[in-house]
């Protein structure tokens, strides 16, 4: 059984804006700006519709017994369609994708990009049964009544999220700070992992004891993949 958890970062749709809101010619900053201007008249957010979002960043944890792997993609090197392609390839194995919030936003971004590339998607990504969004779960579908991956991490003992919003990582792009963007979006998956773990303990589906080799396992890979998360993993 190979369970895997994502995230995804994002920024507007840029090319959509310069090809079909009158903003070619203009910096990204610039676009970013006139845009969310635009989603705040017509919806009262600031925070774009499910289908103007360009993918920036996937990180994916996979977990299998006790071997765990992590696998970013990311714009600085791959295209929005290159990353998606490898995505798929990634998940195709998968008994299960988990996410927070993944069923209201990364989950239906990542189908509607794909479909504009034109791409097929793995099958674990289309069956409601695979996606195990634990925002939804936990809160019994009221996600708008339970705080965000960073109050609720918190709360189980990490230090929380890197950024207090999403909306930091536009920032990041417009500086070309790709690997603090990559730093954040696998920052989040572990989270979520955390999150996972104790989920798991709550239903029954592990014990105390599997939970602790579940975690030593983590901790050993990240020391080697990346020691700058191991932040996350001090007081859990």
């Amino acid at each position: 059984m190979t369970d895997v958890i994502l995230d995804i970062e994002t920024i507007p749709d840029l090319d959509f804006g310069r090809q079909h809101m009158n903003l070619d010619g203009l910096e990204d900053e610039d676009i970013i700006r006139a845009m969310t201007f635009r989603f705040l008249q017509q919806s009262g957010s600031e925070f774009p519709p499910l289908n103007m979002h360009k993918i920036i960043t996937i990180s994916l944890l996979r977990v299998s017994n006790e071997t765990v792997s992590m696998n970013t993609f990311s714009i600085d090197d791959q295209s929005e369609k290159e990353m998606l392609r490898l995505f798929h390839q990634e998940i195709g194995d998968a008994s299960r994708l988990i996410s927070w919030n993944g069923l209201v936003f990364d989950i239906p971004v990542i189908k509607i990009c794909s479909m504009l590339h034109e791409l097929v998607a793995a099958e674990s990504l289309l069956s409601i049964k695979k996606n195990l969004d634990l925002k939804h779960q936990l809160s019994m579908g009221q996600t708008n009544k339970i705080q965000g991956l960073g109050v609720f991490s918190k709360q189980l003992g990490s230090p929380g999220k890197l950024l207090d919003s999403g909306k930091k990582v536009w920032d990041l792009f417009e500086n070309k700070s790709f690997s603090q963007i990559t730093q954040y979006c696998e920052s989040d998956v572990i989270n979520t992992y955390l999150v996972y773990l104790n989920y798991q303990v709550l239903t029954q589906a592990i014990d105390f004891n599997e939970k602790k080799k579940q975690l030593q396992a983590l901790n050993e890979y990240i020391q080697s993949y990346n020691p700058n998360h191991l932040a996350i993993l001090e007081r859990s």
